[in-house]
């Protein structure tokens, strides 16, 4: 009589044998532009962005943390950015070990994901370092730790289980290898889209497009700090 975690893994293994048979055979339908946006709300007189999130029972509304010149969650309700990476990671990370060890037929009995992230923030207040350098703005070292329990005939599997549950975790991955991130400033004004092609947009406004503002420089972005 199959176990459990036997009968998990085997649903689960006929649930992706179909996706996986299909992205072999067409490599292009495994591809998929994940979005998010925010809403810069004019009624609010706080600095925050309205997250929108499809099917959310409640709106997401991101702060400046209490260290940032923000009030903080327990006053306002406001969540802090960089909270939300670490809990992205650890939702991420979650995940993929519940879907690996159920691949592997490994019971978790429980289980908790912790991430810890070291941040100065003097660098995003624009404040040099005790050297005259500048301070790394973001997250300068970030743990992840992980406990499990699983029965005693699993334990000789969860080394393994934590070996590939690093590699297959998307955010994970996506942090320790870092990805390419464009930044552009669409337009200024009404939210209606620039009609004109690249081309026009360069011979009229030098590749700013009508509405659009100038590239602005690093020194000037610290004045707003």
């Amino acid at each position: 009589m199959s176990t459990p975690a036997e009968i998990a893994a085997e649903s689960l293994r006929s649930k992706q044998k179909p996706l996986k048979d299909q992205y072999r055979s067409d490599p292009s339908s495994a591809f998929i532009t994940l979005n998010s946006s925010g809403d810069l709300d004019p009624t609010s007189t706080s600095l925050t962005c309205n997250l929108a999130s499809a099917g959310a029972a409640q709106k997401k509304v991101a702060g400046l943390h209490k260290l940032a010149g923000g009030e903080g969650f327990d006053a306002s309700g406001e969540l802090c950015s960089g909270d939300m990476l670490l809990e992205s990671l650890v939702a991420c990370y979650g995940v993929t070990v519940r879907a690996v060890a159920t691949a592997m037929g490994i019971a978790i009995q429980g289980g908790t994901v912790i991430v810890e992230g070291d941040l100065d923030f003097r660098g995003t207040m624009g404040i040099k370092g005790e050297d005259g350098a500048q301070v790394p703005v973001g997250f300068q070292a970030i743990r992840l730790k992980v406990r499990l329990e699983v029965g005693s005939e699993d334990k000789d599997k969860v080394q393994k289980l934590i070996e590939l549950s690093e590699r297959y975790c998307v955010v994970l991955q996506t942090l320790k290898k870092g990805v390419d991130v464009e930044v552009k400033l669409g337009h200024i004004g009404k939210p209606v889209p620039d009609a004109r092609s690249d081309s026009q947009a360069h011979e009229d406004g030098n590749g700013q497009g009508e509405g659009m503002a100038p590239a602005v420089g690093n020194e000037d972005v610290l004045k707003l700090n």
